[in-house]
């Protein structure tokens, strides 16, 4: 469990505990009784400076009296938990039924709750929630407003986009990042939204304007448990949006058609197989830009993106759908889509005037990769080389999946690590997933990621593509920028970077082809 700690905030006066607790437990359905001070709380005894209001997270029931006993030590003002404690008569005591809420209330209450001051905008699904992210800020920006973004590639703040280790930001982060977004003039906020944080009440506080559901998959067992209650995790995301809260949901997804019933929301839907309030028609696709028509009702636009496949088409019309619901007209909606040229490891595509194609995407999921191979497969006219980060993923299941997902489309397979760490334990697993794959021969495992990409560069001919899966998005050669933000200065990252590494490569090794 991370630390969580809302410090005081700048330019904002220490809070009545008492009034802030009395609206907390209202929300909550409680009691107490105080009259005290304070401008601070935290979830982890060691960090509790005198006058903190200590939080009491259940999950550590073992050893609840030992952490609120210590938190006291220390001088905390008050204690909140959801059951009683010895000890602890020495400060004022909050019995609520559910602490994580009431945590998550107090840090969004030191802020004045900034998310009443913002349009916000929940995003969340197995997989599209960035790509969907950048383009629904693009088209609210060109639409003329002020948007900032929270999310698996950073924190724009309106002003800055500041790295990031961890997109599950927990209350204390996400009430601050929120805090300066409207200091710094924005009107909306989009926020990724992961099953863990719906589930472990991270988005207490917060009441979303809209919310958009790409599609539920498989993901995440390891944390879950089971498919179900990832499923279970997904929906929840419900509960922390307003009664009239927009609805954007993907009707060609198989779970999340079936549940449309039960959201008691306004809806508009998205499809390209199945009728919905906003359609798609492909026109013509390319290795370098794609060209299709959407429609909501009676109009319809043509776009062009540089970002290729169906799965941004879905990204692009769930964009729409939200663009229209906040009553903005379909050309700005295509602007703002057009606008976005590239995200980072979502079918980016790496041109350095190579005469073949390269691709990185941080595919996670069986689907989504069949559906970026099922692409790249369209618009190559030579071998499919892909190189697979297999060591990535804790469920073993998964990782069974997206290596038969490869075994069958690709030519070339280069089985690598996704971290670039060489532990005996890592390139075991990779050659377990080898085992997937019938065709040993069109297989190679290297453990090492450097070498992995150069060989597939190395080894690709005019008209091939080469594709990168497995690492996602983090550029670890940035690593000294987030250890900065990230309270564990301990965490060890890696100097290495797929795009950086592929560009270098790219520049340094192919032939000029330039004639003088």
């Amino acid at each position: 469990m991370r630390a969580c700690y809302c410090g005081s905030v700048k330019g904002v006066e220490p809070v009545s505990l008492r009034k802030t607790l009395k609206n907390i437990c209202k929300k909550i359905h409680t009691s107490f009784t105080s009259d005290i001070k304070a401008g601070s709380c935290t979830t982890d005894p060691d960090l509790v400076r005198r006058g903190d209001v200590f939080f009491a997270l259940p999950e550590f029931d073992e050893e609840l009296d030992e952490m609120i006993g210590l938190a006291i030590h220390h001088g905390c003002s008050a204690v909140v938990t959801n059951k009683p404690s010895h000890g602890a008569e020495s400060v004022p005591f909050f019995i609520v039924p559910n602490v994580a809420d009431g945590f998550a209330h107090f840090c969004h209450s030191l802020y004045d709750y900034p998310a009443k001051s913002l349009k916000m905008i929940g995003i969340t699904g197995t997989s599209g929630k960035t790509s969907t992210s950048y383009l629904i800020a693009g088209v609210l920006a060109e639409a003329g407003y002020q948007v900032g973004l929270i999310g698996s590639l950073g924190i724009f703040d309106g002003h800055i986009l500041h790295p990031t280790s961890n997109a599950d930001l927990t209350p204390d982060q996400l009430a601050k990042w929120l805090h300066t977004m409207t200091m710094n003039g924005c009107t909306h906020a989009v926020v990724e939204s992961s099953s863990k944080s719906i589930v472990k009440g991270y988005l207490s506080g917060i009441n979303f304007d809209a919310v958009c559901l790409t599609n539920i998959r498989r993901d995440h067992i390891d944390f879950h448990g089971t498919v179900e209650q990832y499923r279970r995790a997904k929906l929840g995301i419900f509960k922390y949006a307003k009664k009239k809260a927009l609805a954007v949901c993907n009707v060609d997804d198989k779970i999340t058609g079936a549940i449309l019933p039960l959201i008691d929301h306004p809806l508009l839907s998205t499809g390209i197989r199945n009728q919905a309030e906003v359609n798609s028609i492909l026109v013509e696709r390319f290795p370098n830009e794609q060209t299709f028509i959407l429609t909501a009702g009676t109009n319809a636009v043509p776009i062009c993106t540089k970002i290729i496949g169906d799965e941004h088409i879905y990204n692009c019309m769930i964009a729409t759908a939200l663009g229209i619901g906040f009553d903005i007209d379909m050309k700005t909606v295509a602007r703002g889509i057009e606008r976005v040229e590239s995200v980072p490891s979502r079918m980016e595509r790496i041109e350095c005037g190579q005469p073949f194609n390269v691709f990185i995407d941080s595919a996670r999921t069986s689907d989504s990769l069949n559906a970026i191979l099922k692409t790249t497969k369209e618009i190559t006219t030579g071998r499919l080389i892909c190189v697979f980060g297999a060591a990535e993923y804790h469920d073993p299941a998964k990782r069974t999946q997206l290596g038969k997902s490869i075994g069958n489309m690709a030519n070339s397979v280069i089985l690598t690590t996704a971290s670039n760490k060489l532990e005996p334990e890592t390139i075991a697993t990779i050659c377990e997933v080898g085992k997937v794959f019938a065709n040993s021969d069109e297989v190679q495992i290297m453990p090492d990621r450097a070498e992995a990409i150069a060989w597939a560069l190395s080894e690709a001919q005019p008209g091939d593509t080469v594709l990168i899966i497995g690492r996602g998005e983090t550029e670890y050669l940035n690593n000294d920028i987030i250890n900065k933000n990230n309270k564990n200065q301990n965490q060890k990252f890696q100097p290495f970077c797929d795009r950086f590494f592929t560009r270098q490569w790219l520049n340094e090794n192919q032939i000029c082809t330039t004639a003088f």
